[in-house]
């Protein structure tokens, strides 16, 4: 029985277990990545962070902001008799 081969990166591989074997030992005895690759990563790896923490502390700010001007209104608009040094007691 003639088996037709699968067509695996094209045609250069009998079948994908032939490919998949090959691929892996490829990569076991790859060279160890270069010492500018691993700083560039870290470079972007510290850039990506300090995005993330900048954006989470323009929204913190953002909400905190917020949250005070709709103190500020709320105190604004409390009868007279319920202020008390500034603040609404």
């Amino acid at each position: 029985m003639n088996k037709t081969p699968e067509i695996v990166r094209g045609g250069v591989f009998p079948d994908k277990e032939t490919f998949d074997r090959i691929y892996d030992e490829c990569l076991d005895n790859a060279p160890q990545v270069p010492e500018n690759v691993k700083a560039a990563y870290h470079t972007m790896d510290n850039a990506f962070w300090e995005y993330i923490n900048a954006i989470d502390e323009h929204k913190f700010r953002y909400a905190y902001q917020c949250g005070y001007e709709a103190a500020v209104r709320q105190i604004g608009q409390a009868p007279a008799h319920l202020l008390k040094g500034g603040a609404a007691v």
